[in-house]
């Protein structure tokens, strides 16, 4: 492997033959080429997207590819001849240049340029023109190379009611100011939506969005990744800036900020009061500008009362609050998201919806929303799925699969008795029918309950669930 300088890479490359671009797991996002004989058996490119790099290419190893050498190493990394044997079996010999990816500081994939050695391409007049169109539209090599971005604005939270209205109109009014707003609500309203749109709605709309939910990172990684670490201070750490230095003069906004271990939470009341961060094993601080913003699907007052978040973060958390309301509480939006839902189903799975029965509508209406906002879509859009082509209204049939339990359970005459024992025993069931679908996997059936993994942990130990072989 050899590095080059400027000029010295360019000539030795003249011109290409493909692009090949990863991110940091090694899976391929995005590929195209512009010679027809380069990768010949790959006759369509969506073939390898999403694949990884090793299973397209299976002799390649962390060693031998220059795309991942190049991420490890932070530098562009130059191979005059490199011998694969690509998934079909077929050897190719190329000549790579592999460039690193950087955003905010932190490498986050690697883009290669490759020429095919072969005897057509000795000829020098052999070259084809890159056609720029094939750049353009594709949505998803943005998202991956851009993630540090909040897409939706207050234009994208549609809505008919009075109280959403209002939450819209603060929110327009509190994204101009630099404050932490704590967003709360139940799972599935939009907190997330409510927190990009501020974002987008503010003077940092050109600065990074980090989203990052707490609950999801395991209690030992969530130092290292929230303040960053220098290297040494663990074994195998290098110097890496966490989430607060990556999201610099932007907004970094904490979902499910009461799963965070309370004794890490006075790093971040530090954060909030002056602004300053220590990376993990760093005897030195740094001073970050970030917006801060905080959502859970619990009142922050219980959150508090629980011991979830200490009382002093509290008070720094909730300048500003916004309480995003059920969906059970604002049954008006119900046909203007039905609308909105079918229209981009309708699109998205090639289909021409343009009735729904009026059982349906008195079903959804009826329905006490349990996963609000996203139920609803996760069912519209389960249910054009379902719907021949031909078909233009929507059915109950189409949507009973989904709501079949609803449906028997409220034709059920129920037997009045405590609360509290009733909930414990559906909760129980719904517990166990998690870890029976994902086969004893926590943390899959964690994501499935839409609860930390801790949580569900703390619940199987008191209903003293046995996983079933």
């Amino acid at each position: 492997m050899s590095r080059l300088n400027n000029y010295e890479v360019l000539n030795q490359l003249k011109y290409i033959d493909g692009i090949t671009i990863i991110d940091n797991k090694g899976t391929i996002l995005f590929t195209v080429k512009f010679n027809p004989r380069f990768h010949s058996e790959v006759l369509e490119r969506e073939e390898i997207l999403g694949e990884s790099l090793f299973s397209v290419f299976p002799t390649l190893n962390e060693k031998s590819s220059t795309l991942l050498n190049a991420m490890k190493t932070g530098r562009p990394i130059f191979r005059g001849k490199q011998e694969i044997v690509d998934f079909m079996g077929r050897k190719i010999e190329t000549t790579n240049i592999s460039l690193p990816i950087r955003a905010h500081g932190k490498i986050i994939g690697a883009i290669e340029f490759s020429k095919e050695i072969s005897k057509e391409n000795l000829i020098s007049n052999n070259t084809i023109d890159i056609n720029s169109e094939m750049f353009k539209g594709d949505k998803r090599l943005l998202e991956n190379i851009h993630p540090e971005r909040a897409k939706y604005t207050l234009k994208d939270i549609i809505t008919n009611n009075e109280q959403m209205k209002n939450i819209k109109r603060l929110t327009e009014k509190i994204a101009k100011g630099s404050s932490p707003v704590f967003i709360y609500g139940e799972t599935g309203t939009g907190k997330e939506l409510f927190a990009q749109a501020l974002h987008n709605a503010s003077n940092r709309v050109e600065k990074p969005f980090i989203a990052q939910n707490c609950a999801a990172i395991p209690e030992a990684l969530i130092e290292s990744i929230l303040f960053g670490t220098i290297k040494g201070s663990f074994t195998g750490a290098e110097n890496n800036p966490g989430l607060f230095e990556i999201a610099e003069g932007g907004t970094i906004f904490l979902d499910e900020i009461n799963s965070m271990p309370i004794h890490l939470q006075s790093k971040l009341l530090r954060v909030l009061q002056d602004g300053y961060i220590r990376r993990l094993g760093d005897k030195n601080i740094r001073k970050v500008d970030v917006r801060v913003i905080t959502a859970s699907n619990k009142r922050p007052e219980d959150c508090v009362k629980d011991k979830d978040i200490r009382l002093d973060l509290y008070y720094r958390l909730c300048v500003m609050t916004l309480n995003i309301p059920p969906l059970r509480e604002r049954k008006d939006d119900i046909k203007l998201l039905l609308e909105t839902f079918i229209s981009k189903y309708n699109v998205l799975l090639h289909k021409n919806i343009n009735n729904v029965s009026r059982e349906v509508y008195d079903f959804l209406l009826r329905y006490n929303w349990p996963g609000n906002v996203r139920e609803l879509e996760h069912i519209v859009e389960f249910a054009i799925n379902q719907i021949d082509d031909w078909e233009e209204t929507l059915q109950i049939k189409d949507i009973e699969e989904r709501v079949k339990n609803f449906i028997r359970h409220s034709e059920e005459e129920l037997q009045v008795g405590p609360l509290k024992e009733a909930v414990a025993r559906l909760e129980k069931k719904m517990i166990e029918k998690a870890i029976q679908q994902t086969k004893n996997n926590v943390s899959q059936a964690a994501k499935m309950l839409e609860i930390p993994r801790q949580t569900l942990q703390n619940k199987i130990r008191l209903y003293e669930i046995v996983p079933k072989s």
